[in-house]
């Protein structure tokens, strides 16, 4: 995804706690031209930063919630579960990716019912693998055109 925005003539800039700096250097070793600021902007300084961005692309995850709430422009990638409760609506400055995963890939656990009438399985696998990236990218480089 990101060499892709780069050869569009995009800026990438990677965004995460201490936690995601591994992945964040994955992202930007394979992406020559992408900077890291994985563990380096704190919250406080992470909203005026995404207030600035042409768009903001993450997962459903607080950097993607706050980007939204700030007035960026956002693509994000949601469980289905979760994408019920907390996408946005509109597809004009925003857009939602939906993995339509309910069950473990592991074990077969129904994630739907977690909390309810199942436990939760023991692995910690992605549950949005299923979210195409030519998809995201497609949608990305319309919310950046009909923003411009």
């Amino acid at each position: 995804m990101a060499t892709q925005l780069l050869a569009d003539g995009a800026r990438v800039l990677v965004v995460g706690d201490d936690s995601d700096v591994p992945a964040a250097d994955e992202i930007v070793a394979g992406a020559r031209g992408a900077v890291s600021w994985a563990g380096v902007v704190d919250l406080p300084d992470l909203a005026p930063l995404l207030s600035l961005a042409d768009l903001v692309l993450g997962n459903d995850s607080g950097p993607r919630h706050l980007a939204a709430a700030v007035g960026a422009p956002t693509v994000g990638v949601f469980w289905v579960g979760n994408a019920i409760n907390a996408a946005p609506l509109g597809r004009q400055r925003h857009r939602v990716q939906v993995s339509w995963t309910t069950h473990c890939p592991v074990c077969g656990v129904d994630a739907t019912q977690v909390g309810w009438t199942a436990p939760r399985c023991e692995h910690d696998v992605t549950f949005v693998g299923d979210v195409r990236v030519s998809t995201v990218l497609d949608d990305v480089r319309a919310v950046l055109a009909s923003t411009r």
